[in-house]
C-alpha cells in the first residue's frame, strides 16, 4: 500500500534550561511527521532527538525519504536509521493502521502526577517549599534531582539536608548522567543503601561501565539510562530498574507491548517532547502505572513552555506549524 509522507521542522525553548552532569538543556528541535493511506486514515510521529548533535544525522536522513512511498519499503528502510527516525515513523505507521488508539486526557498535570525535576541548585529548597505547603505535604510526592554538578561535597551536604528534612511520602530519584567514578557512585550508595526515601540512583556510572553497574545494583536500586541507549540489548538482560524514553528508541511498539504484557521495572521519562511525541510518553506511562511495578513517570512538565506545539490536539499542531 502506497502512503503520503510528510514533515514539518519545530523548535523551541524550554521553560527553563535543564543541568545535567555532561551538558545543558535549554531548546529541542525535530520534525513532526504526518503519514496518510489512501484511505485517508492519518498518524502522526516526531522525530526529535535528545542530542542536538544528532539533528545533522536525522535531518540528512530524513529528507532522503520521499513523499510518496510504499509501506513495505518505508518499514524495511527505516532500520538503517537513526532510532528517532525509527521511533517516529512505528508510531506513526500503528496509529495509521489502527494499531495505536490514544486517549483524548492523560491523568499526567498535577504535581503528584509526575515526578518533580529539581533545579539542582535549590533542591533543598524546593522541598522544603512542597513539605511546608499544606496542599502538598501529605500526598505522595517524587524528585529527580540532577547531580554531579557542584563539587561533590556541596552535593552530599546538600543530600544530608535532603535526608533529614524529606518525609516518608517523599522519593528520591538521584541521576548523575554517568557522572560518577566508581568510588563516588558506591560512596553514595552506602549512604543511601538503607534509606526507605530512595526510589533508585539513575545512570551513576559511565553508559559503558556495565560491570560496576551491576555491582552497584547489588547494594542500592540502579536505573539504566544511557546505557540503554547505548546497548539495547541490555532491555532484555538488565535486572533492575531501567529508564525508558520512547521518543529516542528503535522500537516504541516493542516497548508499549511489553508495558501492555505488564514487563515490571520499567519507568518512564521525557526527552523533553511535543504534544505529539508526548501522547505516546503519557500513552505508555498510563499502562505502566497499571503494571506490577508501578512508577510515577518523569514527564519533566514544568519545563514546557506555553505553545500550541503542547496541544493535545495533533491536528491543532500540524496545522499551526
Amino acid at each position: 500500500m502506497f502512503i503520503n509522507f510528510e514533515k514539518k521542522y519545530f523548535s523551541f525553548n524550554l521553560s527553563s534550561e535543564v543541568i545535567n552532569s555532561k551538558n545543558k538543556i535549554f531548546c529541542k528541535k525535530g520534525w513532526i511527521i504526518k503519514i496518510k493511506n489512501k484511505y485517508n486514515k492519518i498518524g502522526f510521529g516526531e522525530i526529535s532527538p535528545l542530542n542536538n548533535n544528532n539533528l545533522t544525522i536525522c535531518k540528512k536522513e530524513i529528507n532522503a525519504i520521499d513523499q510518496v512511498n510504499n509501506e513495505l519499503n518505508i518499514t524495511r528502510n527505516i532500520k538503517k536509521l537513526h532510532p528517532c527516525i525509527q521511533s517516529g515513523i512505528k508510531c506513526a505507521l500503528a496509529e495509521m493502521k489502527g494499531e495505536l488508539n490514544f486517549e483524548n486526557y492523560y491523568p499526567f498535570t498535577k504535581i503528584d502526577q509526575t515526578a518533580i525535576l529539581l533545579k539542582s541548585n535549590k533542591a533543598i529548597d524546593e522541598i522544603r517549599n512542597l513539605k511546608k505547603n499544606l496542599k502538598y505535604a501529605h500526598k505522595n510526592l517524587t524528585f529527580k534531582w540532577k547531580v554531579g554538578i557542584q563539587e561533590n561535597l556541596k552535593e552530599e551536604k546538600i543530600l544530608e539536608d535532603i535526608l533529614n528534612e524529606i518525609p516518608r511520602n517523599f522519593k528520591l530519584r538521584i541521576d548523575s548522567n554517568g557522572g560518577w567514578t566508581r568510588k563516588l557512585a558506591n560512596r553514595w550508595a552506602d549512604i543511601l543503601k538503607n534509606n526507605k526515601n530512595l526510589d533508585w540512583l539513575e545512570q551513576p556510572l559511565e553508559f559503558e561501565d556495565i560491570e560496576g553497574l551491576r555491582k552497584l545494583n547489588n547494594k542500592v536500586p540502579i536505573a539504566l539510562d544511557e546505557s540503554l541507549m547505548m546497548f539495547p540489548e541490555l532491555i532484555d538482560s538488565w535486572e533492575g530498574w531501567q529508564i525508558r524514553r520512547p521518543s529516542q528508541e528503535n522500537n516504541p511498539i516493542k516497548l508499549l507491548n511489553s508495558l501492555i504484557n505488564k514487563k515490571s521495572f520499567i519507568s518512564l521519562s521525557s526527552s523533553f517532547e511535543t504534544g505529539i511525541g508526548k501522547r505516546f510518553l503519557e500513552h505508555c506511562a498510563l499502562l505502566q502505572l497499571g503494571g506490577t511495578t508501578p512508577k510515577i513517570p518523569g514527564l519533566a512538565i514544568r519545563h514546557n513552555p506555553e505553545s500550541f506545539l503542547f496541544s493535545n490536539n495533533p491536528n491543532a499542531i500540524w496545522e499551526k506549524l
